[in-house]
């Protein structure tokens, strides 16, 4: 299978000093697997070796002419983490900060969102750090804290014109994706694309 990845056989002979052997990779997270010592460097350097050989396999699993992916459906992330108006920003904040969310979903009347730099700017709007984080969203809106209409996409859009429409907003993008029903059941962003 590793030979169909073009990272793992034909990047990884071509380009050494960036991408690593098939084998190489494989060896390194069995071995760790099989050790008792799961910390510090050594584990780092193992997580990376196992993200970058996760990385080829999917491109080896995903081989276009086999899989060819087009619409929404075929990349989007499922089952979103969403937050509601009444709970509290520390809330979404914790999301944001242990996900490495740069938006979170929040339905107000619409699909909003809520993105890392107007969450930043709330929290540094010179009020009380206690009476920011301790706010409902609801309460944090109507006393600035920004968001932003969200995208909504259905399951059945096509990348492509997804990704041309975005080429003239300046601003990243999350998709959210609704199903049928008109519920939201998954989110998009450039991250899962490329």
């Amino acid at each position: 299978m590793s030979h169909d990845s073009v990272v793992l056989s034909e990047l990884s002979a071509k380009h050494a000093g960036w991408f690593s052997r098939f084998t190489s990779l494989y060896d390194l997270v069995r071995s760790a697997r099989n050790d008792a010592m799961h910390t510090g460097v050594y584990a780092r350097h193992a997580t990376a070796a196992a993200i970058e050989l996760c990385i080829g396999l999917e491109e080896a699993l995903m081989k276009e002419q086999q899989h060819p992916r087009q619409l929404v459906e075929d990349f989007m992330v499922k089952s979103p983490i969403t937050v509601e108006p009444w709970q509290p920003v520390a809330y979404a904040r914790q999301l944001m900060l242990t996900h490495s969310f740069s938006f979170l979903p929040v339905f107000q009347q619409k699909w909003q969102l809520i993105s890392e730099g107007s969450l930043a700017r709330y929290m540094h709007s010179g009020k009380e750090k206690k009476a920011l984080l301790s706010a409902p969203i609801e309460y944090a809106v109507m006393n600035g804290l920004e968001l932003v209409d969200a995208n909504v996409v259905d399951l059945k859009d096509e990348v492509r014109v997804l990704l041309k429409e975005q080429k003239d907003t300046p601003s990243p993008r999350l998709w959210l994706v609704q199903d049928q029903h008109g519920r939201v059941c998954g989110v998009l962003s450039p991250f899962e694309l490329m």
